[in-house]
């Protein structure tokens, strides 16, 4: 699992210094954004990769806007 989580901080890393002069010119908010997105991708492939029952969100949903499906 960490050899896995490591290419994923690594091909982040790349996106990061490969589009780093476009990130700059980005305004605040954009660039934190980026920033969040790319954090909250390595979040949720590591929780997927660590744990061996996994709860996917569309599973979550169904459960709770099931009774409101008129089928």
């Amino acid at each position: 699992m960490i050899k896995i989580l490591i290419i994923y901080v690594i091909a982040s890393a790349i996106i990061l210094i490969t589009d780093f002069k476009v990130i700059r010119d980005l305004p605040k908010i954009n660039r934190w954004f980026t920033y969040i997105f790319l954090l909250a991708g390595m979040g949720i492939f590591a929780y997927t990769l660590q744990i061996s029952r996994v709860v996917y969100a569309s599973v979550w949903l169904q459960k709770w806007l099931g009774p409101l499906v008129p089928f």
